[in-house]
């Protein structure tokens, strides 16, 4: 299960999907799109 977030709306989901979905499903825009990253990924990144 993958979270998202639209840049637009601000609106957050969470999908069962390998690929980032080209539409919001509430405001309906599309491209706005961004997968929110898991604490693990963030503090991973804090150690790189």
């Amino acid at each position: 299960m993958a979270k998202f977030r639209c840049k637009r709306c601000n609106y957050s989901f969470s999908m069962e999907v390998k690929v980032t979905p080209k539409v919001c499903p509430n405001c309906g825009n599309t491209n706005c799109i961004e997968r929110e990253k898991s604490a693990s990924e963030l503090l991973d990144e804090m150690q790189e």
